[in-house]
């Protein structure tokens, strides 16, 4: 199975800022991460959408954390990042074209192989991710 650049950053910048007691900016998540400012930006902003951060404007403002790091599962954080998780063309959204369709065994394994991949991924928290890491040090 393969993620998208996007879930990589997404999971980063959770760490980042899970590791700090401080609000994070969208400067010093660029900085300290080494991802283009528009990345952050829309990455943070989808986060926030999907109820893993907070964001506030303003002075004494800034990103943080909007849930424990125990309660945030990494397979969810896939699921809210991914827009496409057909690991095959008859699991993406769009209509496919195959020889064996409609009825292929193939798709049933394939979906079930990508649910086990996300069911795993939830056995980890990002509380167990921080624990197991060095601070970020800038890139």
């Amino acid at each position: 199975m393969r993620l998208s650049q996007a879930s990589d950053f997404a999971l980063r910048i959770l760490m980042a800022t899970g590791q700090s007691d401080e609000p994070q900016t969208v400067d010093r998540l660029t900085t300290s991460l080494g991802l283009a400012k528009s990345h952050v930006m829309k990455i943070v902003a989808h986060l926030a959408r999907g109820g893993y951060l907070e964001t506030t404007r303003g002075r004494g403002g800034g990103i943080r954390l909007a849930k424990a790091p125990d309660q945030i599962r990494l397979g969810d954080v896939v699921r809210l990042i991914e827009p496409d998780l057909g690991v095959v063309a008859c699991l993406k959204p769009q209509p496919a074209t195959c020889a064996f369709l409609p009825r292929c065994a193939l798709k049933g394994a394939m979906a079930q192989a990508s649910e086990a991949f996300l069911d795993s991924l939830n056995t980890q928290t990002l509380e167990s991710m921080l624990v197991g890491t060095q601070k970020a040090v800038p890139v």
